[in-house]
């Protein structure tokens, strides 16, 4: 049997979840914005806590770092997505890609792995479903967040905002608390030029992901058979006490491109809001909190893209274990 055909019949044979299941492949349609960037090596809050201890990020000895693939740099990113239209219904998401990693392999791996592939590190999300199914699917680390943004899409046929403002808060705060967000850019479009079409498939670059296996929480078991006993949860209820049964688990690396075809991109400005930038109180102090949620020495350049009417697909994965 393919490795495609194994990962399809594990999707479709995955036990009951209060969550339902949206299996891959999916197609999307979004805007969202490309803030690029090069890291040197991996800086502090790459992963979330409950990744970092299964990756053992910073204390792997080198066979360790075979098994869960070195980081080996390149181009990274920053992406900010505001989905219209997925399998789960429209979200928000912010995704941290901080470059290339190699692949482990064993014999039970695909024949054609490349050498080395990008890795989406951290990722927040503002609803449940696609928490769940982005960890069950791809393993794809997805965590709940809060998102602000200063204007909408920009309609087809409509010039973009002079500029928007994007900010991400820890999802237990609430608008107007005081509670200031891990994240916070502000985004300039180019205007003065006209947006072009663009393909990811024409970029000389790869945009294979190779994944690894995300963890469990330690009560995702318990807090999944509560949550299906009990009344169900909205989707987009983000509240923190209620993401323990969206944390599953798996058990095998997964590789897969994601392609993209965008109806109108520009370069924008990019200007990163430092932590306390926008709050009152110690700046020491938001920088410590900011840093329990989001890599604050991940600084991207200056200049980015901005992308409306993007169209995505991201296919069903192979998969191996090791």
């Amino acid at each position: 049997m393919s490795e495609v055909h194994q990962e399809q019949e594990q999707q479709q044979t995955r036990p009951s979840h209060p969550i339902r299941l949206a299996p891959a492949p999916w197609q999307t349609k979004s805007e969202c914005y490309w803030l690029l960037m090069t890291l040197r090596s991996l800086p502090k809050g790459i992963y979330d806590p409950l990744e970092e201890e299964a990756i053992g990020l910073g204390t792997e000895s080198e066979e360790r770092k075979k098994e869960v693939g070195e980081f080996k740099g390149g181009l990274g990113i920053i992406m900010v997505v505001r989905y219209t239209s997925t399998p789960v219904g429209p979200y928000d998401e912010i995704i941290v890609l901080p470059g290339n990693f190699s692949i482990p392999k064993t014999p039970s791996a695909p024949l054609k792995l490349p050498k080395k592939a990008l890795r989406i590190t951290r990722i927040y999300v503002s609803q449940r479903t696609t928490c769940y199914n982005g960890r069950v699917n791809w393993n794809i680390p997805k965590h709940l967040a809060r998102f602000s943004f200063s204007a909408p899409p920009t309609p087809a046929g409509s010039s973009p905002p002079e500029s928007m403002t994007v900010k991400v808060y820890p999802p237990s705060s609430k608008d107007g608390d005081g509670t200031g967000p891990f994240f916070a850019c502000t985004l300039k479009p180019f205007r003065w030029i006209p947006a072009v079409s663009l393909s990811t498939k024409w970029l000389p670059l790869s945009t294979v992901h190779a994944q690894p296996p995300v963890p469990e929480a330690p009560g995702f078991q318990q807090a999944s058979a509560e949550e299906a006993k009990g009344e169900a949860v909205e989707e987009y209820d983000i509240n923190p006490k209620m993401e323990e049964s969206l944390m599953a688990g798996t058990e095998k690396w997964r590789l897969f491109p994601i392609h993209g075809y965008y109806e109108r991109a520009r370069g924008c400005w990019v200007k990163i809001h430092q932590p306390g930038e926008d709050t009152e109180g110690s700046n020491n102090e938001a920088v410590e909190e900011a840093s329990k949620y989001w890599p604050v020495d991940a600084q991207p350049w200056s200049i980015g893209a901005w992308m409306e009417d993007a169209n995505m697909e991201i296919p069903l994965p192979l998969e191996w274990k090791l």
